[in-house]
């Protein structure tokens, strides 16, 4: 049997004032739910840990869980489990994959991809990003244009129109 491949694991401490402490495991098949209890009361100590496996397809009916995970370990992380079991593939790949495939797009799809959610916005306001897509999109850049995409990032540089990129690089060169 091969193993199962673990898309989240986190450990943490709930927040004050409870001591429990819990592990969320997110897997190809199911969500795993972990917590071991701390009491200071000496009937309650040696708790076996409570586990609670709940299938991808029963995750969203599951409230309790999901209200666990969201105290635990916050909304995004909540966010990030829902996205992975409804089958949002998109948000599991590396940032700079997604930067790489966005930087084919046509500047209406970036904006659409960046209104996804908080991760592919920020992905899509990113300086790696707008870069790839100045260096597509322009002749040439200079160390002066390099120096201005420093100052106000690429994005801006990309969007501001050759006039007023003139100006701003004239006023760079001034300064030097």
């Amino acid at each position: 049997m091969g193993t199962v491949k673990v898309f989240i694991e986190k450990v943490g401490q709930a927040p004050p004032p409870s001591k429990d402490f819990h592990q969320l495991v997110v897997n190809e098949e199911e969500v795993i739910w972990r917590t071991w209890r701390i009491a200071i009361r000496r009937d309650q100590r040696g708790l076996p840990p409570n586990q609670k496996k709940v299938p991808w397809e029963d995750f969203d009916d599951d409230a309790l869980l999901q209200g666990d995970i969201s105290r635990v370990f916050g909304e995004e992380t909540l966010r990030h489990v829902h996205a992975i079991v409804c089958g949002d593939w998109l948000i599991r790949l590396p940032p700079r994959v997604i930067v790489n495939i966005a930087s084919y797009l046509d500047l209406i799809d970036i904006v659409h991809l960046g209104a996804v959610c908080k991760f592919t916005r920020k992905i899509c306001a990113s300086d790696q990003l707008w870069e790839k897509i100045y260096l597509a999109y322009c002749d040439s850049v200079t160390d002066e244009v390099k120096t201005l995409a420093k100052q106000h990032g690429w994005r801006k540089v990309f969007f501001t129109n050759k006039l007023e990129l003139r100006v701003k690089l004239r006023r760079i060169q001034r300064i030097k």
